[in-house]
């Protein structure tokens, strides 16, 4: 995915940051924390939307650790930035492929939060043992 660490190092290099608050700011993405169970979220822990007029709000649950706030915030920014066609032009969404874009957007978080592993310190884990070492869920580990 060659062509989604451009993105990850062009993003990071033209604004002289990698930190995700920083980067919403400067990118003006609204972020709305709301209750677990309310409606636009539908069902998930976060959800990008970008309106009719091009404003761009990020929905997050606010019962989140800080660790998976910011994957979740670099994951939704990942959408925002390499899923654009996507977002602009498609009322039948059951034409994309869900699987592919999440794994995308989930790679593209790694990414920018430089989430890296050691093979040889986790040689041996589980999967469940390696998502509790770095605080996020298993199924964001379905890039490796």
């Amino acid at each position: 995915m060659n062509w989604i660490d451009d993105y990850v190092y062009g993003l990071i290099e033209f604004f002289k940051t990698d930190n995700i608050y920083d980067l919403y700011d400067y990118l003006g993405i609204q972020i709305n924390k709301l209750d677990k169970d309310n409606i636009l979220l539908l069902g998930n822990d976060g959800l990008y939307h970008r309106d009719f007029l091009d404003k761009e709000i990020v929905f997050i649950r606010n019962d989140l650790s800080i660790e998976y706030e910011k994957f979740i915030l670099a994951h939704e920014l990942g959408h925002a930035i390499i899923h654009t066609d996507i977002y602009n032009a498609a009322f039948n969404k059951s034409l994309v492929n869900k699987g592919k874009i999440e794994k995308q957007a989930n790679y593209f978080a790694f990414k920018l939060l430089n989430i890296k592993f050691d093979s040889v310190e986790l040689e041996g884990f589980t999967l469940d043992q390696i998502s509790h070492a770095i605080g996020l869920p298993t199924r964001v580990l379905d890039i490796f």
